[in-house]
């Protein structure tokens, strides 16, 4: 059966993590023909203005991390009522098949999908399964993997994982160019983000570990720091202070290209950042977010780390003198840098919007 006209139900929490996955996902169906559907939370509607799709719908989450004996009654009684009214959007859309990306709102819809006996697989951005993916993988069809090995599947899920890729936006894929280490006395790219929960960390450690570096690097650098609108007055003084060239904002919408202008990147250690930083084959100092559910992110950033690609730089050791040293000694090594750029290429396949389409389609039983 051909896919022109048939439509794919995806469901993703509402942060770049899991949208942006499945916005590549969903460029990749279009292209095939297929429209698409999609669903997720309030948050993620910052996200969605550009998603190519042809519906969208918003729903409440619920989660019961975090919660008491009443929160979690009150917790279990919503995403209730989100299963019962994805059911009912579920009978109108008639999907084909349903793609969960994961996160809280991505549960109602994948499970009203399953109830209804449509065919269904989640994508796991992650290197461990996360909570709500592994809550639905004994019950759907397929699961996707971003990395060779991801943990936490449930034992008798584990014949369902199949390795994909982490999809990334066609912005990713635009910005891939060749990795050209910093001739001797040119300026140093250096790019720091540290996402929504991690960027006051980010922003009052990186200027001063910047401002203890030797006088010869410093003065060949130029930062681009994405921090709040709160941390940025002062990282920007203390930059200012330090003599370097420093931009700084609250978000980057060509983020892709600005890590592939970079020579080195300093960052937290998301699906999303570690699978970037692959496809573009950056050189990476990674920060996991210690209150990361399951410690995922420090998963995550041994895909690099483990090929020589990144160095792992943990919370407790993210301080101006510990970030300060391992920035002198990268920066000051141009083959160095140039070799972890070798060791990344690779680590991420480039086509892993194909490889899940392809996926989508065979359970979709499209020929």
């Amino acid at each position: 059966m051909s896919a022109e006209g048939r439509l794919a139900l995806l469901a993703a929490g509402g942060t770049g993590g899991h949208m942006f996955p499945a916005e590549a996902l969903a460029s990749e169906l279009k292209r095939r023909g297929w429209r698409i559907a999609l669903v997720t939370d309030a948050r993620g509607e910052r996200y969605a203005a550009d998603f190519p799709c042809d519906e969208k719908h918003f729903t409440d989450a619920a989660t019961f991390a975090g919660r008491g004996p009443l929160g979690k009654l009150a917790a279990g009684a919503a995403i209730l009522r989100g299963v019962f009214g994805a059911m009912g959007l579920v009978g109108r859309l008639k999907p084909a098949v349903a793609v969960g990306f994961g996160g809280y709102p991505s549960f109602p819809a994948m499970a009203a999908a399953r109830l209804k006996g449509v065919p269904t697989c989640v994508h796991e951005q992650n290197a461990i399964l996360g909570r709500v993916n592994r809550a639905l993988a004994p019950h759907v069809t397929r699961i996707a993997s971003a990395f060779r090995t991801v943990g936490r599947v449930p034992e008798g899920a584990k014949h369902k994982v199949t390795f994909v890729g982490n999809p990334v936006r066609s912005a990713v894929a635009a910005a891939a160019a060749p990795f050209r280490a910093p001739e001797a006395g040119a300026p140093l790219n250096l790019l720091i983000f540290g996402g929504s929960q991690g960027a006051r960390l980010f922003a009052e450690t990186a200027p001063a570990a910047v401002a203890a570096l030797p006088e010869e690097i410093r003065r060949r650098l130029n930062v681009v720091h994405q921090a709040r609108d709160e941390d940025a007055g002062a990282a920007r003084a203390a930059y200012a202070a330090a003599g370097v060239d420093a931009e700084l904002a609250p978000f980057f919408k060509d983020l892709p290209a600005r890590i592939a202008a970079a020579h080195l990147v300093v960052s937290r250690a998301g699906a999303s950042t570690v699978t970037e930083l692959g496809v573009l084959a950056r050189p990476a100092v990674l920060t996991p977010l210690g209150i990361a559910m399951d410690d995922h992110q420090t998963e995550n950033a041994k895909i690099l780390t483990n090929a020589g690609a990144a160095e792992l730089l943990p919370e407790s050791a993210f301080t101006a003198e510990g970030l300060a040293a391992i920035l002198a000694r990268l920066l000051g090594d141009p083959a160095g840098l140039a070799q972890m750029s070798a060791k990344a290429d690779g680590v991420a396949p480039g086509d892993a919007a194909a490889r899940l389409a392809d996926m989508v389609e065979e359970i979709a039983k499209v020929t």
